[in-house]
Order: C-alpha cells, then sequence, then structure tokens
C-alpha cells in the first residue's frame, strides 16, 4: 500500500512539473499589445517579451528607434534598435510588426525637473546677456525638442509648461518618480508574414545629411 501511495505522488510530482513548464512556454511566447504591457509593466522589466503593434513613427536620423502602438487607444512605446542591430527602414512606417524585445525604464524624479528647470532659466539668462529679445520665455529649448522628436514629432508642452506638466503628473501618481517605458529591440516581422524591408545605406546617408 504504501509502495502504491509513494508511486503515485511521483506521478502526481511529474504531471505538476509538466504543466508549469507547459504554462512558462506559454507565457514567454505570448504576443502582447502596447495597452496591455502597459497596463503592469513592471512585472516584464528586463525581460524578453513579444509586442505587436502598427508602426508610426521612424525616426528620420538613422533609423535607430520606432514607435510601435495601439491605433485605437493611440498608447505607444518606443523600440530602440541596438548597436548590433540594423537599422529600421523608413518604409515600415504603417506596417503592423511583430517585434522581441527587452523592456526598459528610465525614470524622472523631483530632482531630475529641477535640474531641467535650472537648465531652461541659465539658457534664459545666457541668451538674455547677449542681448535677445524674447516674444515668450517659454521657447523650445534642446531638452523640450528632444523630448518632441521622442513624442512622434507632435506637439508638446515646452519651457517651463513641460516642466510643471511633468511635476503635476509626478504628483498625481502618489509615486517618487515617473516611469518612461521603452525597450531594446532583439528582433522583428511583419505581422503579415512578409519580408521586412531592409534599411539602405543611402537613406541613412540622406537623413544624417538632412540632420545638419
Amino acid at each position: 500500500m504504501k509502495q502504491l501511495l509513494s508511486l503515485a505522488l511521483v506521478a502526481l510530482l511529474f504531471t505538476a512539473c509538466g504543466q508549469k513548464q507547459d504554462g512558462e512556454q506559454t507565457d514567454a511566447g505570448e504576443v502582447m499589445t502596447v495597452s496591455q504591457l502597459l497596463e503592469s509593466p513592471d512585472q516584464y522589466l528586463g525581460k524578453e517579451i513579444t509586442l505587436e503593434g502598427t508602426v508610426t513613427h521612424v525616426c528620420k536620423h538613422g533609423g535607430r528607434r520606432v514607435h510601435i502602438t495601439d491605433l485605437e487607444p493611440n498608447v505607444k512605446i518606443r523600440i530602440e534598435a541596438p548597436e548590433e542591430m540594423a537599422a529600421f527602414a523608413r518604409e515600415l512606417e504603417g506596417s503592423d510588426i511583430v517585434v522581441r524585445c527587452i523592456l526598459r525604464e528610465t525614470r524622472i524624479d523631483a530632482a531630475d525637473l529641477d535640474e531641467w528647470e535650472a537648465e531652461i532659466r541659465e539658457e534664459w539668462e545666457a541668451e538674455l546677456r547677449e542681448g535677445m529679445e524674447y516674444e515668450n520665455h517659454d521657447h523650445a529649448t534642446p531638452s523640450a525638442i528632444a523630448e518632441c522628436e521622442e513624442n512622434d514629432g507632435h506637439v508638446e508642452p515646452q519651457g517651463l509648461d513641460a516642466v510643471n506638466a511633468k511635476r503635476e503628473e509626478l504628483k498625481a501618481s502618489g509615486k517618487p518618480y515617473l516611469s518612461n517605458w521603452y525597450a531594446d529591440a532583439v528582433s522583428y516581422e511583419m505581422k503579415d508574414g512578409s519580408s521586412a524591408p531592409v534599411a539602405t545605406e543611402e537613406a541613412a546617408d540622406e537623413d544624417e545629411h538632412q540632420g545638419h
């Protein structure tokens, strides 16, 4: 009787282990939308995940980043191409792709916002010392321009307006920092199974010259 019980327990353990492995494989290969990811991104930080979405922006300066978006809720995330990976082709814009990537996070806290505000004020003072006249002190700064580029070219608050907007967002979050989520690409493919366009050296050179 004891021997039969022991055999039954061993069989149960093997069955349970097999079920757990199957579940892990399913989770690892699960394809998520950007919206699904951003509902609880913390659990995926630093892990390889699979995302699908529409390419709504390809960086025009070298093709090293794209934005993929859930069009209906208009939720997006930035995907970076590491140095060892080919640049994204501009022809990807408007296409649906599936990306294997590793989720990353940058954080903005109150000290970062203080530093950003100080930089803006220093720029104002430097330009005022040079005798430049202002119609509006909340003009575009290098930081604001960079932020605008990462937001797919959409017009965003600039200067102190941008800083104050982030302060309000930080206060409303109830956390000591704001998270900015992006991902490093591992590989990608077209959702419909067609061949992915390849970025050409000529296009990269053209983008680089336009950036000067």
